[in-house]
């Protein structure tokens, strides 16, 4: 796919389970930020910590109160369907607090189209911004992308399917990043990704965007990298991160 077909693109996204409200009275310049997680049975042994890190990541931001008025969130899983656990809105309005999220790992691995779903809820929620008066200003939204696998389906439907999403996803987040309008960090889990793809999806050229990590330990850290990247960047802003080199981080 062409970039001049992006914006068609666009317009054919479903933007049914985005959230349409925004607190007025908050003034703040919000950070968009999605947590994209592969629950495929292969990350079965990572069930317990998913739930644990998530749960200590929402404590992180909401201790902080800048960031906590600044930060919206969104948590999606993927395996053979993709499930919008938490719709992106501002973090303050997620009652349970990351406590009600479970992360059952089965099934396949549907990444393009679990990309595609990211990608409605940025854009649907942007639109919200846009159109709501006051208009709300909002920084280079990050997607943290979580994978442990190459991407597979079970049949030849849902493999168009897969392939057309994919190809979509590319060519939006390197004209995203392209434009600094989008930060994608991906983290390869174990040794089992297609690394040159993991690259690609960040937009980049090179690997500054690509994390690895080797066990659960090292997978924690991660989402306590991921509150800092959030606490920083609702304040400061996100539009350094694309220069960062996080692929040493652990």
């Amino acid at each position: 796919m062409e970039n001049m077909n992006l914006e068609k693109w666009l317009g054919s996204l479903d933007l049914t389970n985005v959230e349409k409200k925004v607190v007025k009275i908050n003034t703040s310049r919000r950070l968009p930020a999605v947590i994209l997680v592969d629950t495929s049975g292969s990350m079965s042994d990572y069930e317990e910590l998913l739930q644990n890190s998530v749960e200590e990541l929402y404590a992180a931001i909401s201790r902080d109160r800048a960031a906590c008025n600044a930060t919206e969130l969104a948590v999606l899983s993927f395996n053979s369907d993709i499930t919008i656990l938490e719709k992106l809105r501002e973090i303050k309005q997620h009652e349970a607090q990351g406590r009600n999220l479970k992360f059952h790992c089965d099934g396949m691995t549907l990444t393009g189209l679990a990309l595609k779903k990211t990608i409605e809820q940025l854009e649907g929620r942007k639109s919200v911004y846009m159109n709501s008066i006051p208009r709300i200003r909002y920084y280079a939204p990050i997607i943290f992308f979580i994978s442990d696998g190459k991407p597979e389906c079970y049949d030849e439907a849902t493999q168009k399917l897969e392939d057309e999403a994919m190809q979509y996803c590319k060519e939006y987040i390197r004209k995203e990043v392209l434009e600094n309008r989008l930060i994608v960090i991906s983290v390869e889990v174990g040794d089992f990704c297609d690394h040159n793809l993991m690259r690609e999806l960040t937009g980049l050229r090179d690997d500054k965007h690509v994390m690895k990590v080797d066990n659960a330990t090292e997978l924690a850290n991660f989402f306590k990298i991921t509150s800092s990247i959030i606490i920083s960047s609702s304040k400061t802003g996100s539009h350094n991160l694309n220069e960062v080199d996080f692929s040493k981080s652990r």
